[in-house]
């Protein structure tokens, strides 16, 4: 059986921002796709929240953590996400298409809390786009179901080393520390 031609609609980066700008949504940017990120659950929400305070509550001098509501654009790729937090340690780089500087192209930490429907991309096709950002230092995947935390740090040669923590406390090369008990304590079902 023959494939048909893909019938969606490719939209410009321009298009996209002009998008977002008139939406209440965050949608993220891929290939042409502008695609609507789903709600998160209240499990997911708080872990998000608490990463992002154990980011700015030990961030190192010099260094910005943002929230889920800061876009990162990977310029190899022209791709944009929302990642749940993120982090850039000097100064912050804006991506010069995006005229009202909500979208940030330097981060050097990016965090993803784990949802059985996006952890196929944030392990796949996002992980790979963010391996392009020359900035990243440590991409940090979050857990929902267990406490866990996996993170894959660059090393001065380019590869990507992987460690993972199910207890006591992590230290990310920001400076940021968190406390697994502290992070997973107390989270709504």
């Amino acid at each position: 059986m023959a494939r048909r031609a893909d019938s969606r609609h490719r939209y410009t980066y321009a298009e996209y921002l002009a998008y977002e700008r008139d939406s209440e949504l965050k949608h993220d940017f891929v290939d042409g796709e502008i695609l609507a990120m789903a709600g998160g659950t209240l499990r997911h929400g708080a872990l998000a929240s608490r990463v992002s305070a154990a980011l700015e509550a030990n961030r190192a001098p010099g260094c910005v953590a943002f929230s889920s509501d800061v876009k990162v654009r990977v310029l190899a790729t022209g791709r944009a996400y929302y990642p749940d937090a993120s982090m850039v340690c000097g100064p912050i780089e804006t991506d010069r298409e995006d005229s009202a500087g909500r979208t940030i192209t330097n981060a050097t930490l990016l965090v993803e809390v784990l949802s059985p429907t996006t952890e196929a991309v944030d392990r796949g096709a996002k992980w790979l786009d963010y391996q392009q950002l020359p900035s990243l230092r440590e991409y940090v995947l979050v857990s929902q179901s267990e406490p866990r935390i996996e993170v894959f740090r660059r090393l001065p040669s380019g590869n990507w080393e992987y460690s993972e923590s199910a207890e006591g406390t992590l230290t990310l090369a920001d400076g940021a520390v968190i406390d697994l008990a502290r992070l997973y304590a107390d989270l709504p079902p």
